[in-house]
């Protein structure tokens, strides 16, 4: 009776454990499956060997912080230029800087990621910038067996640098190579060699894993694909260059909700967007979203697609293609609330040319506004909280919302 208990206790588990992932095996191709399927995107030069390299831009000003450094990575974000810099890949002695610039070249931001994740012993191989949020994510990875540092390495973090703080870290043995994320997920995994190994699948906002699977070998690329069915699917491939396809599932994040304000711009090529008035090529053109302005989107977010996205610019309404949208987020999943309190509450900007506040936008009653705040003081006689971004800043009234916890 007692092993027949323990064994549908262990079964439960099991079921309950296999319900709860959100990453759901759709195919193993084995070593035979064709090269075209897989674009290898996120590992820019082509090899798939621990730190990737993209040299994009080598000219950025290097400052004294990276001044003797080798840069590994320079590329476009949505705010400009990410670069990182360390010693030589054969050294020891680590050191990884991430600067952080603007659409100018000018650096808005240097880390230190061994000092800011307290880590000095273990080696950077992978970095992100996370344009919805504003966050900076990177590995700190042990460069060989998890023994030899006593099992402390690889861990995920979650940078904001305009805070200098640390949005949220993942348990050890989580995250080394590769990793990637979408608009509500990061994907990683860890392994090496004789150890046990895992995929992971992240919510982004806070770092909680929603998937955790185990792999025979080593995950050694990732690669997210949306297919005509408007579906996302993973695509794994090990170190045996075995190819394994699972379906993203699970419940949209809070960021993704519809009741959480966002600016958004235009970064295509053209410098605009054009508003549709439905999500298709077909709708007629009824607007048009513009680029970044000082820090500040033209548009307000309403609800994020995978294809196409509904803004609201001005008074007008639409549609905009997702590819070519840029976005500023105040919500990162790391503290209290602060939330829309009356039926028409709105957002101020300061005007440049006489000083005062004037409207930047509206948001309705329940619409989450920011868990990354700071108190402000006019001398007027109304509180405000601000929202820092670029080079200007945003407004709420104290008495027009409420701060949840």
């Amino acid at each position: 009776m007692k092993r027949m208990i323990l064994s549908l206790v262990a079964l439960c588990t099991m079921l309950g454990t296999a319900s709860a992932q959100r990453l759901v095996s759709v195919k193993n191709y084995g070593a035979n499956w064709p090269k075209t399927m897989i674009t290898m995107k996120n590992k820019p030069n082509g090899t798939i060997y621990r730190l990737r390299e993209e040299k994009q831009n080598e000219y950025l000003p290097r400052g004294e912080e990276a001044k003797d450094l080798q840069q590994f990575i320079s590329e476009r974000i949505d705010i400009g230029w990410l670069a990182l810099y360390r010693r030589s890949a054969g050294d020891q002695n680590y050191k990884f800087i991430v600067k952080i610039y603007d659409k100018d070249e000018k650096p808005l931001y240097t880390i230190d990621l061994g000092q800011v994740s307290g880590n000095d012993y273990c080696e950077v191989q992978d970095v992100r910038w996370d344009a919805d949020t504003h966050n900076l994510l990177f590995n700190m990875a042990c460069p060989s067996y998890a023994s030899g540092v006593n099992g402390k390495g690889s861990k995920l973090h979650c940078y904001n640098p305009e805070r200098r703080q640390m949005v949220w870290s993942t348990d050890w043995l989580t995250s080394n190579d590769i990793f990637i994320l979408d608009s509500q997920y990061v994907f990683c995994s860890y392994g090496f060699t004789s150890e046990k190994k895992f995929l992971f699948m992240l919510d982004k906002l806070t770092g909680k894993v929603l998937s955790k699977l185990p792999f025979t070998y080593k995950i050694e690329y990732l690669e997210l694909q949306t297919e005509q069915n408007g579906r996302e699917y993973l695509y794994v491939i090990d170190y045996n260059d075995h190819l394994y396809k699972y379906q993203v599932q699970g419940a949209k994040t809070v960021a993704d909700n519809g009741k959480v304000f966002t600016v958004c711009y235009a970064v295509s090529d053209d410098g605009f967007l054009n508003v549709r008035s439905q999500p298709s090529m077909n709708g007629e053109i009824i607007g048009k979203l513009w680029m970044e302005d000082h820090g500040l989107g033209r548009g307000i977010l309403l609800e994020k697609g995978k294809t196409w996205s509904k803004v609201r610019v001005g008074n007008v309404v639409g549609w905009v293609y997702t590819k070519y949208l840029g976005q500023t987020c105040w919500m990162a999943g790391s503290g209290p609330k602060i939330v829309a309190a009356k039926a028409v509450t709105p957002i101020y900007c300061e005007n440049n040319a006489t000083g005062e506040l004037d409207v930047f936008t509206n948001v309705d009653k329940g619409t989450i506004i920011a868990d990354t705040f700071f108190e402000h003081d006019f001398g007027n006689g109304d509180k405000y909280y601000e929202l820092r971004t670029g080079h200007d800043y945003l407004f709420i009234k104290k008495s027009d919302v409420i701060v949840k916890y």
